[in-house]
Formats: structure tokens, C-alpha cells, sequence
């Protein structure tokens, strides 16, 4: 069984069909994922203006909600071997009478040089669409290594530089000192021993906002003076402090990633001959979508 027909049982549906109405089936679905506001219809008869023969068209696309109606005609073939010019001339039979926007033929091996000379005569474009292999990742990005050298910041050192004030031991209980040493745990004091801002939300800010060049394995020293006198608890004492001294150093660390749709998993390829479309169709794309009973490509609906 060819590869694309496994995957439209996987993913479309495991039915029993008419020779080449699976292939119909997936490039409707492909054409939906190209132009998912427009109506995709497969195997819709259509006659041209005041015509009177009727043509059976594989995959039909239907602009709605615009001023003007855009219409696209494919006709799709799975066939074994390259599609001839008679294949093309008698699709031409049914574009020229109906005279669409645009129309594709879609094929899985190949045309011929007479088929392309002849659709291109007539603006008929032609397509390929088949099973995705490893060889269809050539000249497209599959991967991107992103190596990055992010420089962090180590644990500074601190000392506080005390004003020579000292308030002996007569402050409330909220002064106890606090049997952890942490940032979080250890708190700066006003005059009368009520707590304030503990480290952290005083201290870090401060390191997040120093204006320095961090250089890997580099280390700073310098002084930061408070904006107003804040005490710590030393000994059952109240000690002031005016700012304290630091030394930041900092590491170098390499990260790297891989991302890209390299992990993604790739069905199909369609392209068309002229360049204008080379769309990889991937998992995703297809399992959203579903026919309603009439033909047309619709959304899935799923049940929480």
C-alpha cells in the first residue's frame, strides 16, 4: 500500500474508497490548510455560465465573505507514471468552460514535457503532492543550534558599615534575632526597634540595578550608601547603618538549545512546479480537519 494512503487511514479515516478518491481526499485537505477562510469541496459538479455539459471536479475552492468571488479547480491524479498531455487537455476542457481564478493539477510522480508545455500555454498549474522523505528537509531549516553565553551573577559579599550609633538593649520582642540568617529571614530596624524591610527587598534591587560591564569571572567592590539610617540587631544592640560595602563576582555559563520544526512530524510535501507553494504538511495540520457529509473540509470537533 503507498504511503500516503497509510496515512490518510491514520489520520482521516480507515474506510474502504474508489480508486484514487483517497488522493482527492488529502490534497482537499491540503488545499484547506492553504486556505483555511474558503470553502474546500470535494467532488463537486460544476457547469461553466450558460453550459450545458456538467464536469466532475476532484477538489473545488470557494472564496466567501468577499466583494468578489475567487474560485480555484483541481484535478488530482494517482497514478504510477508521469501525467501526459491528454490528462491536461481534457481538464483544460472543463477550466475553459468554467473559467476559474486559478487551477492545479496534482500528481504524485511527475508530468511529462508536453503536459507542461501545454499547461503552461493555458495557466494551468501543476503540483506534486506526496509522502514527506528525509531527502525534503534539502534547503529548508530544520534545526536551529542556539548557543548562548549568559553571564550570572554569584552570591555577593556584604559588610555593613555602621555610624558609630548604638541603641542598647531595651527594644521590643519584634527585635528578637532570627535563627535563620537568610535575606528573607534578617530585617533592618527603625530607632525604635520595629521591624522594616528585610534584606532582600532593600539589598537586591540595589545589585539588580548596578550600571557594571559583567564580564565573565569579573568581581566589583564598592560602596552603597543608604538614603536614610536603617538599623540592624547585633548582640540585643541596635547598631546604625549609613550603606555597606560589596564584592560581586560573576560565572560564565554556556546554554545551548536546539529548536526548530525538526521535531515536528512531517506526512506530505506539495509543491508546485512554478515555486509559488513548497509547503511541508505535518501531523498537526491534518488531524484538525475532517469532511462533513456533503463533501466539504471542516474543523473538527472535539468532545472534553
Amino acid at each position: 500500500m503507498k504511503e500516503w494512503k497509510l496515512i490518510y487511514n491514520e489520520h482521516i479515516a480507515d474506510e474502504k474508497l474508489k480508486l484514487g478518491t483517497k488522493y482527492e481526499k488529502l490534497a482537499a485537505m491540503v488545499f484547506k490548510i492553504l486556505h483555511q477562510k474558503d470553502v474546500v469541496i470535494h467532488d463537486l459538479k460544476l457547469r461553466g455560465g450558460e453550459k450545458k455539459t456538467t464536469h466532475q471536479i476532484d477538489v473545488t475552492v470557494q472564496s466567501k465573505g468577499s466583494e468578489k468571488s475567487k474560485r480555484i479547480l483541481i484535478e488530482c491524479k494517482d497514478i504510477n507514471k508521469k501525467v501526459g498531455i491528454s490528462i491536461v487537455r481534457d481538464f483544460f476542457g472543463a477550466v475553459s468552460q468554467i473559467k476559474p481564478d486559478e487551477s492545479f493539477i496534482v500528481t504524485t510522480v511527475g508530468y511529462t514535457r508536453e503536459a507542461r508545455n501545454f499547461a503552461e500555454d493555458e495557466g494551468i498549474k501543476l503540483a506534486l503532492l506526496g509522502e514527506f522523505s528525509e531527502v525534503d528537509w534539502g534547503g529548508r531549516i530544520k534545526n536551529i543550534h542556539l548557543k548562548m553565553n549568559i553571564v550570572v551573577p554569584n552570591t555577593p559579599l556584604i559588610e555593613f558599615v555602621p555610624t558609630g550609633n548604638k541603641i542598647k538593649a531595651h527594644t521590643p520582642k519584634s527585635c528578637s534575632e532570627p535563627k535563620s540568617v537568610s535575606a528573607k529571614d534578617s530585617y533592618f530596624y527603625d530607632k525604635e526597634g520595629n521591624r522594616k524591610d528585610n534584606y532582600k527587598t532593600v539589598l537586591e534591587p540595589v545589585f539588580r540595578n548596578l550600571n557594571i560591564n559583567k564580564n565573565s569571572n569579573c568581581k566589583i567592590k564598592g560602596f552603597h550608601p543608604f538614603d536614610d539610617l536603617k538599623y540592624i540587631l547585633q548582640d540585643g544592640n541596635l547598631i546604625g547603618i549609613k550603606g555597606f560595602n560589596y564584592e560581586q563576582s560573576f560565572s560564565l555559563v554556556v546554554e545551548e538549545n536546539i529548536i526548530g520544526v525538526g521535531e515536528k512530524i512531517a506526512l506530505m510535501v506539495f509543491k508546485v512546479l512554478d515555486g509559488t507553494i513548497d509547503k511541508l504538511i505535518f501531523k498537526e495540520d491534518i488531524d484538525k480537519w475532517t469532511f462533513s457529509t456533503e463533501g466539504e473540509v471542516i474543523k473538527k470537533e472535539y468532545k472534553e
